[in-house]
This record gives structure tokens, sequence and C-alpha cells, in this order.
């Protein structure tokens, strides 16, 4: 089994962003070990993995990178970014904007 075997685009538009967090599509269909999120929009967000927590913060233009597996070196569950069916959500810092946020999402399957 190749390590990365599958890929999982999600894209949000920051026009329709609001102080609560939406979901950011729909939940991850397989754990995944790698993830690039980046803010190609004029605004800052948040991005939960819990749908509380303010997990991470991306400002504007900004690409946070997620690579557990360099760190693991392995295919355990641990390892994971992301686990199986996490739904990440998202909301607005201050207000909605222009652009997009994307995340790159490679999976185990």
């Amino acid at each position: 089994m190749a390590l990365f075997a599958g890929f999982e685009l999600k894209e949000f538009n920051a026009a329709t962003l609001t102080a609560l967090y939406q979901n950011f599509g729909t939940a991850l269909i397989n754990p995944c070990y790698y993830a690039v999120l980046s803010n190609e929009s004029n605004v800052g967000v948040y991005i939960s993995i819990d749908g509380t927590t303010d997990t991470f913060r991306l400002s504007p233009g900004q690409i946070l990178v997620l690579n557990s597996y360099t760190r693991h070196n392995t295919l355990t569950e641990a390892a994971y970014v992301f686990k199986n069916l996490t739904q990440l959500r998202i909301k607005q810092v201050t207000a909605a904007g222009v652009g997009a946020i994307i995340v790159n999402i490679l999976t185990t399957r």
C-alpha cells in the first residue's frame, strides 16, 4: 500500500465566514498524515477540529503545513494529523472577506 493513496481538497469562500464555527466541507473520509492549510483570503480565520477550540489561526496569506509522518516515520494511528471522520470547522477572526481558505489533505487510503 502506498503511503499517500488519496487526496482530499476542501475550499471555503471567505465571504461566507461568520463569528460562529461552520463545517469546512464534509468530514474527512480517511485519516491523514499530511495537510496543507492555506489562507488565500484577505482576513484571518480560525480552524477547529472540535468546533469549540481555536486549534489554528491563519493570518491572510499564511500557509500551515502539518506533516506528522516525518516526525513519527510510521503508519500508526498515533501519527495521524487528522483521524478518520474528523470534521474541520472554520470561523472569522474579525470579519468576512474576499478570497478562499483551502485545505489539501493526503490520505492513507
